[in-house]
């Protein structure tokens, strides 16, 4: 544990582990989960509580509760939650083994980045508290390292191990093993392998990794991936049972060759059926969702368990393709918002539309109610019955796509600049050490460093006249530095009191646009 006192994990949000998409895939498949607004949720391995902060922030009327065992990371989590003044939330520096949660049910337990990394005993630790203190419509999400993935990434690992046995500073260990990765990188075999291609992938990787990540997820003591069906074995035993993974399009046969998605589906059993799949992809990470045994899954899926249901888009319109401006559009090519390199082509005068109506609403999420409601008068020649019939079919497709994701909370952030805009609270305070902070989806946006300091003042007390204000005394000061046509703009310049507005109502269209701006 030292070295998570002297090196702290680095504690952000994990988008996947916002209760609000959990529940939402409960739903997909017939488990109508704790209303998240009110829920009981626990966090173990909460670190300095970089994932359970934004949300207890958000859901107010929601009780929280972190668990890590470093006692430097739960007092910066404490002492964060003083300072943004929750009362919803405690942290306890103990091992989730020597825990006594008494008779306490929680309706949402997140265990991230935790169970390959602990002893066995720990790991049934962590099942135990999922089979004896989860809520009888409970969920419990639960990410891990997997095989067959793994068994290349282990070969690097094994490597740095050997290397940086006899080093005890972990300040050493991570140079040390940045520098075996480099020699190797650069004394590998010359001739094309695929061992060389192997080890320069995933050299590759960890070399562009800060410290904290490659000591802590490579270079601990325990780091022990496992399979699929292993990890549900052990789930199993403890009375809990698989509802699904929280990217479903993990789950989706579909996504597979023709050949292995009809082999595949002759398998009653869904566990089979993914472990099956990971062979194929060769899959080294999962975040699994459990629920108690006792709740009965549906999976076979109808339109009908959208219902209520916060569409999401992954995917904006692929401006590199060209999108005939013909009416109605009955073709959209798509990009992936965090992959450029990943495609998709919607087709079909319903979907079209409705998905360009989705990302018209950004940041705020629309059910598919709302989205048929709005088709219905752009698109009169369909009746509302068929658009709901044909939009809500393909929206299902979409989800078990990656192209959708689903929420059964909506987003709390402004569609529009108010007059005295207010930043996400915990945003601004992790934007003092940190250039990624939380949104109000639960993700993560990367802040430039005059970003950083312009939201100090997104606070819901200035006007746009008053943070422009504000950033002008530390432009005197030389804090910030903006320029014009490629000039420095100096303090009461008539190029700084042109375009200093100007610059404020664009960082304000990025803070809103990252759904960073409350309602």
């Amino acid at each position: 544990m030292a070295n998570y006192d002297n090196v702290p994990y680095p504690s952000y949000c994990y988008v996947n582990t916002d209760p609000g998409r959990m529940s939402a895939i409960g739903a997909l498949f017939g488990i109508d989960a704790p209303a998240v607004e009110t829920a009981n949720i626990l966090e173990i391995g909460c670190a300095a509580g970089g994932n359970i902060l934004p949300l207890a922030a958000r859901y107010p009327n929601a009780k929280f509760t972190g668990v890590d065992l470093s006692q430097n990371q739960i007092d910066t989590a404490r002492g964060k939650a003083d300072s943004l003044q929750l009362s919803n939330i405690e942290f306890d520096a103990i091992s989730i083994a020597a825990h006594k949660f008494g008779s306490e049910k929680f309706d949402y337990i997140i265990a991230h980045g935790v169970y390959s990394w602990v002893a066995s005993d720990i790991q049934d630790a962590i099942l135990s508290v999922c089979q004896n203190h989860l809520s009888d419509t409970g969920l419990a999400y639960i990410s891990y390292n997997t095989l067959p993935g793994w068994n290349s990434v282990k070969t690097v690992r094994d490597m740095m191990l050997y290397h940086v046995a006899k080093f005890e500073d972990p300040v050493m260990k991570t140079k040390e093993a940045r520098g075996i990765l480099t020699f190797i990188s650069e004394n590998v075999k010359s001739q094309d392998s695929p061992h060389k291609a192997m080890l320069l992938k995933e050299i590759k990787n960890l070399q562009n990794a800060d410290d904290a990540y490659l000591l802590h997820d490579h270079l601990e003591d325990i780091n022990e991936p496992c399979y699929f069906h292993e990890f549900m074995e052990k789930a199993t035993s403890h009375d809990l049972a698989y509802l699904g993974d929280s990217e479903p399009q993990s789950m989706y046969l579909g996504n597979q060759t023709e050949e292995a998605s009809k082999a595949l589906s002759q398998l009653n059993d869904v566990v089979s059926q993914e472990q099956y799949m990971d062979f194929i992809t060769d899959r080294r990470f999962r975040s699994t969702l459990l629920c108690k045994k006792t709740v009965t899954l549906n999976r076979k899926l109808t339109p009908q368990v959208l219902d209520g249901l916060h569409l999401i888009p992954n995917f904006t319109v692929d401006i590199s393709a060209e999108v005939k401006p013909s009416s109605p559009l009955s073709e959209l090519p798509l990009v992936h918002m965090k992959d450029e390199k990943v495609k998709v082509h919607l087709r079909g005068q319903v979907i079209c539309a409705g998905y360009v109506k989705l990302l018209q609403s950004l940041p705020q999420h629309l059910t598919v109610d709302e989205v048929v409601t709005d088709l219905e008068e752009a698109l009169r020649q369909t009746s509302k019955e068929d658009i709901r019939t044909e939009f809500s079919g393909m929206v299902l497709k979409l989800i078990f796509g990656g192209v959708l994701s689903v929420s059964t909370t909506p987003a709390a952030c402004a569609y529009k600049i108010t007059s005295k805009p207010e930043a996400f609270k915990v945003a601004r305070t992790e934007a003092h050490s940190k250039e990624l902070v939380p949104n109000l989806l639960h993700d993560v946006v990367k802040l430039t460093n005059d970003q950083r300091l312009v939201i100090q003042y997104v606070t819901g007390e200035n006007t746009q006249a008053d943070i422009a204000d504000k950033l002008n005394h530390h432009i005197a000061k030389g804090d910030l530095k903006l320029s014009a046509d490629g000039k420095p703009m100096t303090v009461d310049s008539d190029a700084l009191t042109q375009h200093l507005p100007e610059y404020v109502t664009a960082q304000l269209a990025f803070f809103g646009n990252n759904a960073l701006l409350v309602n």
